[in-house]
């Protein structure tokens, strides 16, 4: 930990959280310890009354918490999943498909039981959409040994991937709606609206719907037609 004028701190790594207070109407943290202090925040720091800052001076095999949950993130997603910038040392995993969010919980296990990692993501096969969020990665200090990321590095350079979306398939589908009662409309079908319903959210090619009676033979000829 070193102190230095703000002018000369660009780029540098800020060792504590600084507080912006505004009588009666706001006390809060205007910098977080950790942040990479920028062009843009000297003027800011300088009316907080900052002229010196405590700034973190790197030490050899150790890596900054930004950098660090970039290296996670790369090293757990494979093509479907994108990761943004690092904000607040942490890089959030979003899906680039709709599907079925699938995790590898084992090596997901792995991962976590590394000294200061920390891999927060949705359940084991929910279903995502475009774009949303899937998880978050970091590590829990400001730094972390080099060596712990080249751990994760090594568990993630087989085949598998922690996080992974498997696509929908837009495949054919057809509704056979069995039942004397409806067969021979003593009263209305509610189920056909409701699985189209869910059949066109999936993207699937509706092929039509076939009423047919309690008759095990008949079932198994509708099947067959539309196989």
């Amino acid at each position: 930990m070193k102190k230095v004028p703000v002018e000369k701190a660009v780029g540098m790594i800020l060792c504590h959280d600084i507080t912006r207070i505004i009588p009666g109407e706001f006390k809060g943290r205007a910098f977080k310890k950790g942040h990479i202090i920028q062009k843009e925040d000297v003027e800011k720091l300088l009316e907080l009354g900052k002229e010196k800052i405590y700034i973190w001076e790197p030490k050899g095999g150790e890596v900054h918490e930004d950098e660090a949950a970039l290296s996670i993130a790369r090293a757990v997603v494979e093509k479907n999943i994108e990761y943004d910038v690092p904000k607040e040392g942490k890089s959030t995993l979003k899906s680039k498909e709709r599907g079925l969010f699938k995790i590898n919980s084992t090596l997901l296990y792995q991962i976590n039981s590394i000294k200061d990692i920390s891999i927060a993501s949705l359940p084991q096969n929910f279903v995502v959409e475009r774009g949303q969020k899937l998880a978050g990665v970091r590590i829990i200090p400001m730094t972390t040994k080099e060596e712990n990321l080249i751990q994760i590095e090594e568990l993630c350079q087989g085949k598998e991937k922690v996080f992974e979306i498997i696509r929908y398939k837009e495949l054919r589908a057809a509704i056979i709606t069995t039942g004397n009662e409806i067969y021979k409309k003593r009263i209305q079908d509610k189920f056909g609206p409701v699985i189209r319903k869910k059949l066109e959210y999936f993207k699937a090619q509706y092929i039509g719907q076939t009423f047919c009676p309690d008759n095990i033979e008949e079932i198994k000829e509708k099947i067959l037609y539309y196989n």
